[in-house]
């Protein structure tokens, strides 16, 4: 398979057996990357993704390209410290690291439908499943290029699932020549992506919240309420994250006093010309308040 999920043992069988590896990581979310990096293995060589192009004055905020030998301390904090920090991914390649890093720059960008390019950040493993989720193995394969396997940590409330994408034919990959066209299914399932991650991120917190009513709720169960009260929350104005995270749990925490006839809550949160932040802390307020 081109795409799968993983796990952190069969990242490290895999080092074992191609033991030349490169980490992408984002400076951007680490400042003193670099310091940090050479720190922990003064081995490695690195260069910066953005430098030598258009964002070179802002090139530290950006991705990071390092190379590695299997027996790396880089490879511990890689799969046990980082993963909460959304830092990047790790990559497998017999191919230079100059090949390595031409094909990174060129996929900077993506080219949307409409012809214009929009900066592509792959790195971000919150992004990265979005992006190569559904792309048949020859689109894979370009995507890939002299990388034979991308291996990535999506780490949301605690949680942390790992993926990897593969070369079909490794080592016989080749740098590209032109930024990633994105159609606009790509987009659309990017966006999909996007939501299910955030879908998964509410559902995990309001688990974790002490909330009485979820007790015995397990998550893929969570997850499909979070779905659809989610969209009920959108329609009541409720729709940025953090308003609709407070929505769910006024919702869930408070959820007898909310459907109760004639109910002071209700009222609350269907005011529609109040602003949605203000009503949920208006809503808090009040249960606290009838305690």
């Amino acid at each position: 398979m081109t795409f799968q999920r993983t796990t952190p043992d069969a990242l490290v069988t895999d080092v074992q057996r191609q033991p030349r590896l490169f980490l992408l990581l984002d400076g951007g979310l680490a400042p003193g990357l670099e310091v940090m990096l050479n720190t922990l293995d003064h081995r490695i060589w690195h260069a910066w993704i953005y430098s030598e192009t258009e964002y070179a004055a802002h090139h530290r905020d950006g991705p990071l390209l390092v190379q590695a030998r299997a027996d790396t301390p880089l490879l511990q904090a890689f799969m046990q410290a980082w993963p909460s920090r959304h830092l990047g991914g790790l990559l497998m390649s017999d191919q230079s690291f100059d090949v390595v890093l031409v094909h990174l720059r060129c996929l900077r960008h993506a080219r949307l439908p409409d012809g214009t390019q929009s900066l592509l950040r792959i790195h971000d493993p919150r992004a990265s499943r979005g992006v190569i989720q559904g792309l048949d193995g020859d689109a894979i394969d370009a995507l890939l290029g002299p990388v034979d396997r991308w291996y990535w940590c999506e780490w949301n409330e605690g949680k942390g699932d790992w993926y990897r994408a593969c070369h079909s034919s490794p080592g016989h990959g080749h740098a590209a020549n032109a930024p990633l066209a994105l159609t606009a299914e790509r987009l659309q399932a990017l966006h999909s992506q996007q939501i299910a991650f955030r879908d998964t991120r509410f559902a995990r917190r309001l688990l974790a919240g002490n909330i009485p009513a979820l007790e015995r709720v397990d998550e893929h169960t969570m997850l499909t309420y979070v779905r659809r009260h989610s969209l009920d929350a959108a329609t009541r104005g409720f729709e940025n994250d953090e308003d609709m995270y407070g929505f769910l749990e006024v919702y869930f925490r408070y959820h007898e006093q909310l459907f109760a006839d004639h109910s002071p809550l209700a009222r609350i949160m269907s005011q529609s010309t109040v602003p949605a932040w203000r009503r949920v802390q208006q809503a808090h307020a009040f249960m606290k308040g009838a305690a």
